[in-house]
């Protein structure tokens, strides 16, 4: 008798091999005492948020993936609330940031705060999820439901830019 299965199966990867034990454990710990939340949820978020700097990451290799801001640059990805939340959190511990930045894109990676049509009518969010899938890795869509956001006033202006 042979079996068969009638449809393909993934295997995706878990997000938080992206960095080093340390750098998860330091950058989780963090957001789970900043934010209080549980440990958890805290390594969840964070499986997430490093998803999504891998995405960016991969992106940066696509000229063709992404869409124009106003300014004419290209974005690729956009975080959701929850997301963002914790590259705040990361942020404020630069080194573990630092770390995860060059393990999963090679270089740091700056947070930029813009807000457009195109996150607000959810089309951003949509070229967001196509790059998270494209990772490879496990995408928690709790994560990942509703408006991408921004966490600033409307485009702030950028240091070094005119």
């Amino acid at each position: 008798m042979t079996i068969t299965a009638d449809r393909s199966i993934t295997t995706v990867a878990d997000p938080r091999t992206l960095v080093s034990v340390e750098v998860f454990d330091q950058i989780v710990h963090y957001f789970a005492a900043r934010q209080e939340v549980t440990q958890t949820y805290a390594e969840r978020a964070v499986g997430q948020f490093l998803v999504f700097l891998k995405a960016y990451a991969n992106a940066q290799e696509k000229p063709d993936f992404g869409m124009l801001l106003p300014s004419g640059e290209s974005y690729r990805v956009v975080p959701t609330h929850p997301v963002d939340a914790v590259w705040h959190a990361a942020l404020q511990i630069s080194e573990p940031y630092t770390a995860a930045c060059e393990e999963i894109a090679g270089h740091y990676v700056h947070h930029r705060p813009i807000l457009t049509e195109a996150m607000r009518d959810g089309t951003a969010i949509t070229y967001t999820l196509a790059a998270l899938q494209d990772t490879g890795y496990r995408v928690d869509m709790e994560f990942w439901t509703g408006e991408a956001e921004s966490c600033c006033p409307p485009n702030p202006p950028q240091p070094g830019k005119a």
